[in-house]
């Protein structure tokens, strides 16, 4: 009789790949709110109707800068960190969240395939808030994985079939911001690991997670874990994610990708008994916020999209290789005009300043010079960030601008 990892292994021929691309966390600030408010753009309608959006009610506006790395992966990942609720008495302050639907239909329409749900902010709008995130999301065709209507949901593993391969994703939240799971398996949950030395209601220990992470990997070719985890704010990943993330990866899983931290952390390859590589990113900072305010050097306002194809081999799923794009996220306010919370693909801006400074060489007059002036200073910004984001990584410039390339070892 086959095994049931044996059997998961039939589920597709060596050689199969699939390409994954992940983003950070999705914060929905009161400032990239006003921005999808400012840039919406909405359909005429007759007095008394209701009015149709053009653009998701700006949110295409917001995600739109990373469809072109989205939309070109087998499947695009991003943690939602945040409750999706169109209750206008939903109360929001500066940590407690709550978005529209139309934030996830911007995602969809960005390229995003799934959304994690596990994270600190999850119960942000009660559990109430739980059951419709997952209605939203599912209304839009977004895939998710994470707190669900009852706990056997919360801690299923979302599978998707991909190229002939077969891939779980399993997320989890290290804290919920003092509130907890309630006794019992029919409420709505968050899945949960509390840390040892913090255990919260409701949580597994590290023990019984790693048993869930085995069962999982025992129905896929390839297992993400996204974990919710670490210490906000440093550079460093928390030594006992670290240690956590190794034991994870011989749990079975392929990729562990965490959040949390809202600055970016290591990145490491780790390789099991059998000689199969296993990548770690512990935190790949925001996707979009309002982190940094209007500080444009802020190291807040640094992210990462990790661009990862998997490959199957005889002995199993295995890295075959990691690209980094660098991104950050700009942030524009000026009394009079539209708000701009955005995050901007590094490489991209980078070439684009660097284009226009050589059709101004040459040039004299004072509108050209102050232009050049203001230029140069830009992208001496933008070199010193993608320097910084460069530093803590195990990553080698390649190529094009806008790409790092992490060779990993077979």
């Amino acid at each position: 009789m086959l095994t049931l990892a044996a059997a998961a292994l039939l589920s597709a021929s060596p050689g199969a790949r699939v390409e994954l691309v992940f983003g950070g966390d999705v914060i929905p600030h009161d400032a990239v709110k006003q921005t999808a408010r400012d840039w919406s753009r909405l359909e005429p309608s007759a007095p008394g109707q209701p009015q149709t959006s053009l653009n998701h009610f700006g949110w295409d506006h917001v995600f739109g800068p990373l469809a072109s790395q989205f939309r070109t992966a087998d499947l695009a990942v991003v943690n939602l960190e945040t409750p999706l609720t169109d209750d206008r008495r939903a109360v929001t302050e500066e940590l407690v969240f709550n978005a529209p639907h139309a934030l996830a239909e911007g995602l969809k329409a960005a390229g995003v395939s799934i959304a994690t749900f596990a994270n600190n902010h999850c119960l942000d709008q009660h559990r109430e808030g739980i059951v419709e995130t997952r209605r939203h999301l599912g209304e839009v065709g977004l895939l998710s994985a994470g707190a669900d209507r009852d706990q056997a949901s919360a801690w299923r593993p979302l599978v998707v079939e991909k190229n002939g391969l077969k891939v779980c994703v399993l997320a989890f939240s290290r804290f919920l911001n003092g509130f907890h799971n309630l006794p019992g398996a029919s409420a709505p949950h968050v899945p949960l690991v509390h840390y040892q030395a913090d255990p919260t209601v409701g949580g597994l220990s590290e023990t019984q997670a790693l048993e869930q992470v085995r069962a999982a990997a025992a129905r896929c070719d390839a297992l993400i874990i996204t974990p919710h985890w670490g210490d906000e704010y440093r550079p460093e990943p928390n030594p006992n994610d670290r240690r956590f993330a190794w034991a994870l990866v011989d749990a079975g899983a392929t990729l562990v990708i965490g959040s949390h931290p809202h600055v970016l952390q290591t990145i490491e390859t780790y390789q099991r008994a059998d000689g199969r590589q296993g990548l770690i990113a512990y935190s790949l900072g925001n996707l979009v916020s309002n982190q940094g305010g209007l500080e444009a050097d802020s190291p807040l306002r640094d992210g990462l999209l990790l661009r990862v194809t998997i490959e199957l081999t005889p002995e199993g799923a295995t890295v075959a290789s990691a690209r980094a794009v660098p991104i950050w996220t700009e942030n524009t306010f000026e009394k009079g005009r539209r708000r701009n919370v955005q995050p901007v693909l590094l490489g991209d801006e980078r070439a684009a300043m660097r284009e226009r400074l050589r059709a101004l060489e040459g040039r004299d007059d004072r509108v050209s010079a102050s232009e050049r002036l203001a230029l140069t200073r830009r992208l001496a910004v933008a070199d010193k960030r993608w320097a910084r984001i460069a530093r803590p990584l195990p990553l080698e410039f390649l190529g094009e601008p806008g790409e790092l390339e992490l060779a990993a070892q077979r």
